[in-house]
Parts: C-alpha cells; structure tokens; sequence
C-alpha cells in the first residue's frame, strides 16, 4: 500500500509539475522548488514512507553553484519535518519550499532589465485594449489536494461580488503556471445582486455535468457571494464516478476554508 501512495504522489507532482521533477530511481528523486527552478532538492524515499517515516532530504543546490548548500539544506530538512504528517507530503513540502524561497529571496541575482527605446513604446494615439482585471490579487482558500489513481484534485474558493469579478477571477487563477497544465478547470457562482437579483452560473470544462454538481453543493450550503473553481490534474487513468466525490468533497473544504458557509446542518452558513 505504500509503494501504491508513492507512486500515485509521484505522478500527481509530474502532472502538475512536470518540469519540477525528475525521477532518478525506484527510491529518489530530484526536485525542483515552483517559480524557483534554480532551487533543486534531492530526496530519498524509505521504506516506511508515508505512513511511518518523512522522505529524507539528500542534497540541495542554488543555481550553478557548485557543491551542496548546508544551510538552505538544515532548513529544507526542517521544513520536510513539519510537512509530513505520516501521509503523502511532498506537494505540501513544495508548496511550502516555494514561499520560503520566496520570503528570503534566495537563488540567483535577477537580471537586468531591458530598457525600452522611444521607438519600442506604443503610439500614444492608438491606445492598446486589454481586459480589466482585479487590482489586486484575489485571495483564493484552498482545499488539500486529492489524489486518486493518477488523478489529483484541488478546489479553490475566492469572494465575488459580481458575475464579473467572478470571471476575472477564474481568469487569473488560469493564468497560474501549475493550473494552466491542468486538464479540467470546474467552475460555479452564487452571488446576490442588487435588491433581490441573483446571479448562478456554472462551468463543466468538459467534464460532464461537474459544474452543475458544484452549483447544487453551494445551494445546499446555502454559500453565496462565492466563486469556486476545482481543478483536475489527469494522467490518463479514468476513475469513474469517483471522479465526482473528489470534486464535491475538495470544493465543500474550500467552501469552509473561506467561510462562506458553516459545516453544521448541511453547511448552511451563519445568519
């Protein structure tokens, strides 16, 4: 059973990131940290994992340098420690290496940047459209992935007060380089207008009939004023009906993660 849960991990982080990971065996593999490639980390798997022992932290190297970066790896080792949770960690241990490279700034200097010349610049006459987006970020509450036979699934849930914040939205979590390789993105909205208007709308992404099992969750969660988008990573492998648990259950945490609902009685949320 083990064995089973590395190999499933393994393709779920080659689906997803598939220029993250190189397998060099049966037991390790080669890992490089999302939006910091320059970072790449050498794991091992022992027997016990997942269940009884974390994977073990081999080597780490920052850009060409040469040699390993003890420092970076003590704290890689620690952040290994925290992640796993006698299950699968190693998505957590990524997600997770990625913020604290980010935090800290660490991996190679950053170019210097191309300056624009008088006739590179736009005519100031002919103004170029581009599609309106959010000033600033949304804030997306997501669910833990779930992973089922080369499939993985993970839900995202963000505010919206309009049908267009909420197409915006799903917009820029498109553009999002680990979600631009999925194969399904599912979409549905709740939202209340003005007075007594409502808008509801819902999107398959060619998965049949998925978008509008999203839309009946939120309405017995009673969640409004919530866009929610669960995404599929696919390797080939059909799962069936299965398909749709996973996708209910990872949209319902997100849901809760963001406190659009309540989980007691059916999730309906708090007057």
């Amino acid at each position: 059973m083990a064995r089973e849960e590395l190999e499933q991990e393994i393709e779920a982080i080659a689906a997803i990131y598939p220029e993250c990971l190189d397998r060099l065996s049966d037991t390790q593999c080669m890992l490089r940290v999302p939006e910091h490639e320059h970072v790449s980390v050498q794991v091992s798997f022992p027997t016990g994992y997942p269940t009884d022992v974390p994977p073990q932290v081999l080597s780490v190297q920052v850009g060409k340098a040469s040699g390993d970066s003890r420092s970076l790896r003590d704290r890689l080792e620690q952040l290994m420690s925290e992640v796993w949770v006698q299950d699968v960690c190693i998505f957590d241990f990524l997600t997770s290496a990625g913020a604290l490279c980010e935090t800290e700034q660490i991996g190679e200097p950053s170019e210097t940047p191309e300056l624009v010349g008088p006739a590179e610049l736009p005519d100031a006459a002919e103004p170029q459209q581009r599609p309106l987006r959010p000033l600033t970020p949304p804030v997306w509450f997501q669910s833990e992935p779930v992973y089922d036979r080369g499939s993985t699934f993970q839900a995202f849930a963000v505010a919206a007060t309009s049908e267009d914040s909420a197409r915006a939205s799903l917009d820029l979590l498109r553009l999002e380089p680990k979600i631009a390789r999925s194969q399904h993105v599912i979409s549905a909205w709740r939202i209340h207008g003005s007075g007594s208007v409502t808008y509801q709308d819902c999107d398959d992404d060619g998965e049949t009939a998925a978008g509008g099992r999203i839309l009946h969750l939120l309405s017995v969660m009673d969640a409004w004023d919530v866009v929610v988008a669960v995404v599929r990573w696919f390797t080939g492998t059909h799962i069936g009906p299965d398909r749709f648990k996973h996708i209910n259950s990872a949209a319902r945490e997100a849901v809760l993660r963001g406190s659009f609902a309540e989980a007691s009685k059916g999730g309906k949320k708090k007057k």
